[in-house]
């Protein structure tokens, strides 16, 4: 059963968009701004709603930074030899662009509770529940392995929740993770009674559950007021198109090339201010 499970999502990966953005990254690295553009705007959303809930700061300025990070992946692009290079670059852009942010002033709790996450937290939270990653993504892009990225998620939810993760019992934290994993996998009838039979030993794991139930409508809320319409969509790629049309492709040391090949680790460092 494994082995056809593992076969299917074998399928599942190799999607059409995700080849149609490997086409894009390929013709980009060409030159070709009109196909990069086209790359860019599979992860608008995803850069605008970090930013939005990375800081308090008005949309135009957000919008800024967008085209900002985008002219700078446009100048290391021929760095990136696999479309996961480029979204390691991008996640590396958002997480160390807000490593030293202090704003978490908002009218709303959740979204305070959603910039006193850590950037990491944040990022991994984010792309897998507003930007549909699948983990396998999220965890190749930061580096960890997915069991590690399961407790990053339970914690952020906990976060979330308004409960502590260091104030759980190891088993209470075992059981979340264990619920975080099954979120993400085939549906498995036996396993998830089993799983249910397990939490409802621990009163403050249902609770979690319950709560989570409930914000999830508030956070689509969340996510809907970051995402621009479509006026702001055409005007934020008009302006990373313009900024691209001046801006030169750096040229990648031979060594580099090669050591990129092996592991995706040279590249000029970026900061969006």
């Amino acid at each position: 059963m494994r082995n056809i499970r593992r076969f299917f999502g074998w399928f599942k990966r190799s999607d059409p968009a995700r080849k149609a953005a490997r086409s894009q990254l390929k013709a980009a690295k060409r030159g070709d701004r009109e196909q990069y553009l086209a790359l860019a705007s599979n992860y608008i959303d995803l850069a605008q709603t970090f930013f939005g809930c990375s800081f308090a700061e008005p949309t135009e300025l957000r919008i800024a930074r967008v085209t900002q990070l985008f002219n700078e992946l446009w100048q290391n692009l021929p760095y990136s030899g696999r479309l996961s290079d480029f979204e390691f670059m991008l996640a590396q852009a958002l997480i160390e662009s807000t490593s030293d942010q202090g704003l978490t002033t908002s009218t709303e709790a959740l979204v305070i509770k959603l910039r006193i996450l850590s950037p990491q937290s944040r990022f991994a939270f984010l792309a897998y529940a507003f930007g549909n990653w699948p983990l396998r993504w999220i965890a190749l892009v930061m580096r960890i392995k997915q069991v590690a990225l399961h407790r990053l998620l339970s914690e952020a939810r906990c976060e979330l929740c308004s409960i502590s993760w260091e104030s759980l019992a190891h088993e209470e934290r075992d059981c979340l993770e264990a619920i975080s994993t099954k979120l993400d996998t085939c549906p498995d009838i036996r396993a998830n009674k089993s799983l249910c039979k397990r939490s409802s030993a621990y009163p403050r794991v249902k609770e979690i559950k319950a709560h989570w139930l409930e914000l999830r409508s508030d956070l689509v809320e969340v996510r809907m007021r970051y995402v621009l319409n479509q006026g702001e969509r055409e005007q934020l790629l008009s302006n990373i198109l313009d900024v691209i049309a001046d801006s030169s492709m750096q040229r990648p040391a031979l060594v580099d090339r090669m050591v990129n090949t092996v592991h995706f680790s040279r590249h000029s460092k970026i900061k969006v201010s």
